[in-house]
């Protein structure tokens, strides 16, 4: 049975789930076509990937599973199992992760491409802009920060 929770074994959790996710999602899309830079931020270029004692958060509620092994072959999660008899295919990289967890990607249901700035700095800009509504797009940064953060599918709530 795990200790109990508390604020300082929550928070280590969460640290360790938010690795392990971007790493799982990282691994998972190493067989998907490569798109511009993607590649600069894989961690992991194999073809097959073991990352034995984790713990499985599956996301439908049910009950962790402590010590498992999870299996991924060509981008696609192939066996998740006990570590001790989860097979694991010859020739995969094998990543020992014990005390971490690996959880399915969040999905953002409220997420923005674009943050507002503040109006005081416009008050007192040496150009003398006018205070109002302005308006940073960073479309191409706000996703790879989403996705570093655990985001895997997200709905934008606006842009401009």
């Amino acid at each position: 049975m795990p200790p109990p929770a508390t604020r300082s074994n929550r928070k280590q959790l969460a640290e360790r789930s938010c690795g392990l996710l971007v790493l799982l999602g990282v691994a998972t899309s190493a067989a998907a076509p490569e798109l511009g830079d993607s590649a600069s931020y894989l961690a992991i270029h194999a073809p097959a990937v073991a990352l034995r004692h984790v713990e499985i958060i599956d996301g439908t509620g049910a009950a962790r599973r402590a010590d498992q092994t999870l299996v991924i072959v060509d981008g696609r999660i192939t066996a998740v199992g006990p570590a001790a008899s989860t097979p694991i295919p010859r020739g995969a990289l094998i990543r020992d992760y014990a005390g971490y967890a690996v959880l399915p990607g969040l999905v953002g249901m409220h997420d923005h491409l674009f943050y507002t700035a503040s109006r005081e700095p416009q008050r007192n800009s040496p150009g003398g802009v006018e205070p109002g509504f302005i308006v940073n797009e960073i479309p191409y940064s706000a996703p790879r920060l989403y996705l570093a953060a655990g985001v895997t599918t997200l709905r934008t709530t606006g842009s401009v």
